[in-house]
C-alpha cells in the first residue's frame, strides 16, 4: 500500500493522514447535535419555564392579582401564551381578564446571553370583566391604583417593553348591581406604538334599571404623548324612555387649547331613527375637577320630519306642528343641574283614553330649571312655569329612588308565632321610585279662560257655558311607597268662585223639570224613558223608602247631604287604594257624580268625561236640590239586565212599591250597584253568595253605628230573610242565559274595548 505522506504513529498505531481529518468533523457534528438539542428541545421548556415565572411572578405582583397560564410555546425569538388569566376575590364567576393568545416576538440572538429585547407583541381574544357586588366592593378599583403607582426601583428596562402592542378581539363587560347598571362593548381593538394609541370599540351598549338606555355603533380614542386624547363617537343612541330616542349621534371630544386639561364637547343628532340632524349639544368637560357644562338645541323644526316615530304614537296632523327646545346641563361630582325652555306649537293628539274625537290645537310653552342629585337619587324641579292654551300653571316638587333604601324589608308575620318574621319586597313606584313629592299651582285667572283652555273636542257638553269670577288652585301630592297609608293629598281648587252667567239648553238646568233619559242597553241599542210624573214607574222622593236612601248613603256617600259634589277625603283614599293595587281600580266618586256620569255623559271612561263630570258635578250641586239629585239618582240606575229605576226594580226583586222596601232590601240594592248585571244572577238562583250576605250585615251594622237603624230596626232586620219574588216566567237557566248574554253586549267603559 502506498502513502502520500509518512506514516505516522499514534499510541503505537499508525493513521492515515485522511483519517484524522475524521475526528473533529465528528466533533463538530457532535456539537451540532448538542446545539439543536438545547435550542430545539431544551431552550424552548426554559424559555417557556422562564416566561410563565417572569409573568405570573411579575405581574401578580404588579397587579396583586393571581396570575394563571395555560400553555406557553417558545422557539427562537418567537413566544405564545394561551388562556392567560388575571383573577381576583371579587371577580365573580368571570376572572378580571382573560386573554386567548399573546404572540411575543423578541431578539433570538440576545435571549441567548440573557438578554431581553421584546419586539411586536399581538393580544387576540381578550375579555374584561369589570362589577361591582351590591356591598360596593369592586374588583378593579385597586387594579387601578397598582397601575397608577410610581415605579420602584427605576422602573423596567427599556428591553423588556414591546415595541409595539396589537390588540384585537376585546370585549368588555361591566355590571354594577349596586346601581343596576351594565355596560358591553362587544368588540374592540386598538394600536400601540412609543408615543402614539390609537383605540376603537364597536357596538356598545349600556343599560340601566328604570332609567336611560345608550349604545353607539363605534367610539375611538386617539392618544398621542404631550397630549390630551380625543374622543370620536359614530353611531350614538340614548334612549330616553321606551318610546322616545335620541339616534344617530354623531361627535367629538376633544382638548381645549385655551385651557390646559379641559375639553370640549360637541355632538349631532336626531330622534328615534329618523335620518337627520335636528339637535345639537355643544360644551365643556374638565375630568380632573369632574365638571362640565352642555347646551342642547333643538332648534324650531315641523313633527313630519318625525314621521316614522309618530305614526305609532297618538300624535296625528303633525304636518303643522312646531317644537323647539333649549336646555343648559351643569355637572358637577355630586349633582346635575338643568335649565331650559320649550315651545310646541299646533301638537294634535288621537287616543281613545283621551277623548272619541281627535284633539287638536294643544300648545305648549315651559320654562324649567331643577337639579339631580346622584348620591340620593333625587330629581328636584324647582321651576316648572308652563302655560297651555292660554292657561298658566306651575309644577314643582321632586321624585326620588334612594339607593340607601333596601330592595326587600323584613316585619312581622301575623300568621306566624310572636317573634317570628318575614321578609318582603319593598313597595315601589313606577320606574322603581320610592318618593314623590309635586306641587301643582293655578294662580288667579279668570274663570272663562280657564274653561277656553280645554279643547272643545274633550270638553262638548261644556260648549256655550259662560262663567265670571276668579278660579285657582293650588294642589300637594306626597307619596312614600315604602309608607302608602302616610299619603297626603291636599289643598284646593277654587271652582266655587265661579259662577255661570250662561249655559246651553242641554244644561242641569232642564233637569228641574221632567226629561227624558236615554240608556244603551246593548252596543247601539238605545232605550229611553221618562223621568218624571208622567211615567208610571216613576218614584217621586218623597215615595222611596228611608232606608234605600240611608243604605246608599251607607255605602256610597255617607256626607252627601253635607258636600257641594266632592267626597275630597275619599280622593286620598281612592288613591292610597290605587297605589296598592299598582292599577287605577278603585274611584271616589259621589252620589251627585255617578248621577251626573248617568244621565249627562256617556260612561267611557276617558280623561274628557272625567273633566266634564268635574265640571258638571259642581254645577249640578248649585242648580238641583240634593233630594232632587238623589231622586234622579234613583229612577235612572241600572238595577240587573234592561232594569232601570227604583220602581221596577223593587216590583220586580220583591214585589213591593219602592216606599216599602225594608232594611234588609234596601241593603240588597247597595250591594248590586257596583255590577247590577253580573249579581243579577243571584236573582236567577233564587238565593244570596256568601258575599252578599255578609256584605249586607256590614251595611247594617254600618247604619246602626251611624244611627240610621235604631237598635230595634237593625235587631229585626238581622232576624229577617231577603225572600226573592219570582213570578216563573222564565227557568234559572233561562235566566242565566239572559244575564250572560246581557253582559256580552253591553259596551264596555273601557273605550279600547268598542
Amino acid at each position: 500500500m502506498l502513502y502520500d505522506e509518512p506514516v505516522r504513529f499514534f499510541g503505537g498505531t499508525r493513521i492515515a493522514p485522511k483519517r484524522r481529518w475524521m475526528i473533529p468533523a465528528i466533533a463538530a457534528g457532535g456539537v451540532c447535535v448538542v446545539l439543536a438539542i438545547l435550542l430545539l428541545v431544551v431552550y424552548p421548556r426554559v424559555g417557556a419555564s422562564k416566561v410563565r415565572d417572569k409573568v405570573t411572578a411579575k405581574l401578580g405582583t404588579k397587579l396583586g392579582r393571581e396570575i394563571r397560564i395555560g400553555d406557553v410555546d417558545v422557539s427562537l425569538g418567537h413566544a405564545v401564551i394561551r388562556n392567560l388569566e388575571i383573577r381576583g376575590p371579587n371577580d365573580g364567576e368571570l376572572p378580571l381578564v382573560h386573554v386567548d393568545r399573546i404572540d411575543v416576538n423578541f431578539d433570538a440572538l440576545a435571549s441567548l446571553v440573557g438578554s431581553i429585547k421584546v419586539g411586536d407583541a399581538i393580544v387576540d381574544g381578550v375579555t374584561v370583566s369589570v362589577r361591582r357586588n351590591a356591598d360596593g366592593r369592586d374588583n378593579i378599583s385597586d387594579v387601578i391604583e397598582r397601575v397608577r403607582a410610581p415605579k420602584q426601583g427605576g422602573g423596567e428596562s427599556s428591553g423588556s417593553t414591546p415595541t409595539s402592542i396589537k390588540l384585537v378581539h376585546a370585549r368588555l363587560l361591566a355590571n354594577d348591581i349596586q346601581a343596576g347598571a351594565t355596560m358591553v362593548i362587544n368588540d374592540g381593538e386598538a394600536t400601540w406604538k412609543p408615543g402614539e394609541l390609537l383605540a376603537q370599540a364597536s357596538k356598545i351598549t349600556a343599560t340601566t334599571i328604570g332609567a336611560p338606555r345608550a349604545g353607539a355603533a363605534r367610539v375611538t380614542v386617539r392618544k398621542v404623548d404631550g397630549q390630551p386624547p380625543s374622543i370620536a363617537v359614530e353611531g350614538g343612541e340614548i334612549s330616553l324612555w321606551e318610546t322616545f330616542s335620541l339616534t344617530g349621534i354623531g361627535g367629538n371630544v376633544t382638548a381645549d387649547p385655551a385651557h390646559p386639561g379641559q375639553y370640549t364637547l360637541e355632538f349631532a343628532g336626531g330622534y328615534g331613527g329618523v335620518p337627520g340632524n335636528l339637535w345639537t349639544a355643544k360644551g365643556a368637560l374638565d375630568p380632573t375637577a369632574k365638571v362640565g357644562s352642555v347646551d342642547l338645541v333643538a332648534a324650531k323644526f315641523q313633527l313630519d320630519r318625525l314621521a316614522p316615530i309618530l305614526a305609532r304614537t297618538p300624535v296625528v296632523d303633525y304636518n303643522s306642528t312646531s317644537v323647539d327646545t333649549k336646555i343648559r346641563l351643569d355637572l358637577d361630582h355630586d349633582s346635575l343641574k338643568f335649565a331650559g325652555e320649550l315651545h310646541l306649537h299646533g301638537l294634535n293628539v288621537g287616543h281613545p283614553m283621551i277623548a272619541d274625537k281627535e284633539v287638536h290645537d294643544l300648545d305648549l310653552s315651559a320654562k324649567v330649571a331643577g337639579v339631580f342629585d346622584r348620591a340620593a337619587g333625587r330629581l328636584a324641579l324647582e321651576q316648572g312655569d308652563f302655560v297651555a292654551r292660554d292657561l298658566p300653571f306651575s309644577v314643582t316638587g321632586f321624585i326620588a329612588k334612594p339607593r340607601t333604601t333596601p330592595d326587600t324589608i323584613v316585619q312581622p308575620d301575623p300568621t306566624k308565632p310572636a317573634g317570628k318574621q318575614v321578609e318582603t319586597v319593598a313597595q315601589r313606584g313606577p320606574g322603581g321610585i320610592q318618593l314623590l313629592d309635586l306641587r301643582l299651582v293655578i294662580p288667579p285667572i279668570d274663570c272663562q279662560r280657564v274653561l277656553a283652555a280645554i279643547p272643545s273636542e274633550m270638553a262638548p257638553y261644556l260648549a256655550g257655558y259662560k262663567l265670571r269670577g276668579m278660579f285657582d288652585a293650588d294642589i300637594n301630592l306626597d307619596i312614600d311607597w315604602a309608607d302608602l297609608d302616610a299619603t297626603k293629598l291636599g289643598g284646593h281648587v277654587g271652582l266655587k268662585h265661579c259662577k255661570v252667567v250662561d249655559e246651553p239648553a242641554d244644561s242641569p238646568k232642564r233637569l228641574k223639570e221632567e226629561f227624558e233619559h236615554y240608556v244603551e242597553v246593548e252596543k247601539g241599542k238605545w232605550h229611553s224613558f221618562i223621568v218624571g210624573p208622567t211615567n208610571e214607574d216613576f218614584v217621586p222622593f218623597d215615595q222611596i223608602s228611608p232606608y234605600l236612601v240611608k243604605s246608599i248613603m251607607s255605602t256610597e256617600d255617607s256626607a252627601f247631604y253635607y258636600h257641594k259634589g266632592f267626597i275630597t277625603t275619599e280622593f286620598r283614599t281612592a288613591l292610597v287604594n290605587d297605589l296598592k293595587a299598582g292599577r287605577f281600580r278603585y274611584g271616589a266618586s259621589s252620589i251627585t257624580m255617578q248621577m251626573v256620569k248617568n244621565v249627562l255623559l256617556y260612561r267611557e271612561k276617558t280623561l274628557a268625561r272625567k273633566l266634564q263630570e268635574l265640571f258638571l258635578t259642581w254645577h249640578v250641586e248649585n242648580t238641583l236640590t240634593k233630594d232632587r239629585i238623589l231622586e234622579i239618582y234613583f229612577n235612572v240606575i241600572e238595577y240587573g239586565p234592561d232594569l232601570y229605576g227604583i220602581g221596577p226594580a223593587a216590583k220586580h226583586f220583591f214585589g213591593k212599591p219602592a216606599k216599602d222596601l225594608n232594611p234588609v232590601e234596601a241593603a240588597f240594592f247597595s250591594t248590586i250597584l257596583p255590577s247590577p248585571k253580573e249579581r243579577y244572577k243571584q236573582y236567577c238562583a233564587g238565593t244570596l253568595t256568601k258575599w252578599t250576605d255578609d256584605k249586607i250585615r256590614r251595611i247594617l251594622n254600618i247604619m246602626l253605628k251611624r244611627d240610621r237603624l235604631t237598635q230595634q230596626e237593625y235587631d229585626q232586620a238581622m232576624a229577617t230573610p231577603l225572600v226573592f219574588v219570582k213570578n216563573g216566567d222564565e227557568t234559572e237557566e233561562q235566566c242565566l242565559k239572559r244575564v250572560k248574554q246581557a253582559i256580552k253586549n253591553a259596551r264596555s267603559t273601557n273605550p279600547l274595548k268598542k
